[in-house]
């Protein structure tokens, strides 16, 4: 698995952590996924940033 693989697959699991956090039955569930999504995405950031030469907007 490249870099480019490593981005897109935390990409997408960010997305679905946010998209489950839309149906958390709780605020705490709701919390802690949207904390792991941002925590994923903010990992796939850093990768695109800094492996694939990406600038940040």
């Amino acid at each position: 698995m490249n870099d480019r693989d490593v981005y897109l697959k935390l990409a997408a699991v960010a997305e679905e952590l946010m998209r489950l956090a839309d149906e958390a039955e709780t605020f705490v569930g709701e919390t802690a996924l949207k904390h792991a999504a941002t925590t994923v995405a903010g990992t796939a950031q850093a990768i695109y940033e800094h492996a694939l030469g990406g600038e940040s907007h």
